[in-house]
């Protein structure tokens, strides 16, 4: 038995071998049964227009007197030149761990009993979510020995191809990779400013593999054209921007002038991430002199740049902050589900908002503004604090909390309770007053305005005096 097999997927090379390693054919169509008959330890790929390095054989021999369920062989993708553009190379350096989605089945060494189990069991999962569940034992090969020419197609999962169908042109194209999906960081700050600072002057795409809708609704309010990345597309554009989360140079865009790395991020990640052997960029350029200061020796040049982010506030575009709370005891009467549809439609509305809700029994799940917290024996500052209180039961004898908070000149949103016109609170002047019939599904529609209303009235001010008369028969309760 041999202690490797290496698969050509194509016509026969020149091969000089020792006596531990066989090299056999294939066309890549009979894999499962090319593995089932070969008796080896170890089985690895290799695409006949592909280069390897002349230490490839020596470090593979040496590599494979370990134990291992899987090898991945760090590799380069080599073409330098497509349609008399210059296409900048994407190296890679990895440790111990498995390879990305977008990476190849050739830039491993299998334990080939592993592999031919694995390809026996009927799976839907990519070759790398099979690598990363199923091979405990991983290593790598950290020195670039292998450079992958795509010509056009790429490999994905099992053996198959698709066609790069189309090329797509951009004037200047800032690149989000999978790092970035709009949530809680620096480099949608960065964006977002580039926008408001630069996007009525220049036309600037964002090219992202993820992003929510949120997100690209809000870019695209400043100007910024948002695409979502597909891989058989081949993107032009005159200059690209880069942010450092992204890593390497991504593989199917082009940049015909130049193309820029932003170094960004937490400069303790620099020994560990940044992995660049070739000079891919144009320019590197640190958001501070301290961050350009720290990269540098971690990036291939020896003069990086520096320039302050651009920074620019909207002042019409920063809605305020809608304050709401509600303190009420865990009742079917009380309807707290009413409090989830008000909620919904502030969070489909975009409106920024918080509501505290104070409860004997959590009532749902946090989500939004929306917030359940534990009962308080003393709600008055949170309803002091709060632009509304919030009360939409079916029904109250004497709701005291909302005496309280109009005592505190904070508006109400109630339900239309006989009590409310008995204690004299009126619609739009103590706030708002909101008909049983608008919680239904065909009325959303009224409801949503009345909502609209509701955030545009939150700092709308009140006088709230209660008639002391109406509690003029507690005097003859108590005797002296």
């Amino acid at each position: 038995m041999k202690d490797l097999v290496i698969v050509i997927l194509g016509k026969e090379q020149d091969f000089k071998l020792n006596d531990n390693i066989q090299v056999i054919y294939s066309d890549g169509s009979n894999i499962k049964e090319l593995v089932e008959k070969t008796h080896c330890k170890y089985i690895t790929f290799i695409k006949e227009e592909d280069r390897i390095d002349k230490t490839y054989l020596e470090k593979v021999t040496e590599k494979i007197k370990e134990d291992f369920d899987c090898c991945f062989i760090n590799y380069i993708i080599d073409y330098e030149y497509k349609n008399n553009m210059k296409v900048l190379t994407d190296p890679k350096e990895l440790k111990d761990i498995y390879p990305y989605a977008e990476e190849y089945i050739w830039s491993f060494i299998f334990n080939r009993n592993k592999l031919f189990n694995i390809l026996n069991v009927k799976t839907n999962k990519g070759i790398n979510e099979i690598i990363e569940k199923e091979f405990e034992k991983r290593t790598a090969i950290g020195d670039i020995i292998y450079f992958h020419n795509p010509k056009g197609k790429k490999l994905v999962h099992n053996f198959m191809y698709t066609d790069i169908k189309r090329n797509e042109y951009y004037k200047n194209i800032i690149y989000f990779s999978t790092n970035c999906d709009g949530t809680f960081n620096g480099y949608i700050s960065w964006v977002r400013n580039i926008g408001r600072c630069f996007a009525k002057k220049y036309d600037i795409t964002m090219l992202y593999d993820s992003l929510n809708a949120k997100m690209a609704r809000s870019f695209e309010s400043y100007g910024i054209r948002c695409v979502k990345r597909s891989y058989t597309v081949n993107y032009m554009c005159d200059r690209l921007l880069v942010s450092y989360s992204d890593y390497h140079y991504p593989k199917n865009i082009f940049a015909l002038e130049e193309n820029y790395m932003f170094i960004h991020g937490n400069m303790s990640d620099y020994p560990n991430s940044a992995h660049y052997k070739n000079d891919i960029y144009s320019k590197y350029i640190g958001v501070s002199k301290i961050t350009a200061k720290k990269a540098e020796g971690y990036f291939p040049t020896k003069k990086i740049d520096h320039v302050l982010n651009p920074f620019k506030i909207d002042n019409e575009a920063v809605k305020p902050h809608l304050k709401l709370v509600s303190a009420q005891r865990s009742s079917k009467i009380k309807c707290p589900e009413r409090i989830e549809i008000l909620a919904n439609i502030l969070d489909e509305l975009e409106i920024p908002y918080t509501w505290n809700v104070f409860t004997d029994v959590n009532e749902g799940t946090n989500k939004g503004g929306l917030v359940y917290r534990h009962r308080t024996s003393n709600p008055m500052p949170y309803i002091n604090d709060a632009d509304y209180f919030v009360l939409l039961s079916d029904s109250e004898a004497m709701p005291y909390c909302i005496l309280e908070a109009l005592s505190l000149n904070t508006k109400v949103i109630v339900t239309p309770l006989p009590t409310y016109k008995e204690l004299k609170i009126k619609d739009k002047t103590h706030g708002t007053i909101i008909p049983f019939k608008y919680f239904e599904k065909e009325n959303k529609d009224k409801l949503v305005e009345l909502v609209k209303r509701i955030y545009k009235d939150k700092d709308k001010k009140i006088n709230f005096k209660l008639d002391t008369t109406l509690f003029d028969e507690y005097n003859n309760i108590f005797t002296r």
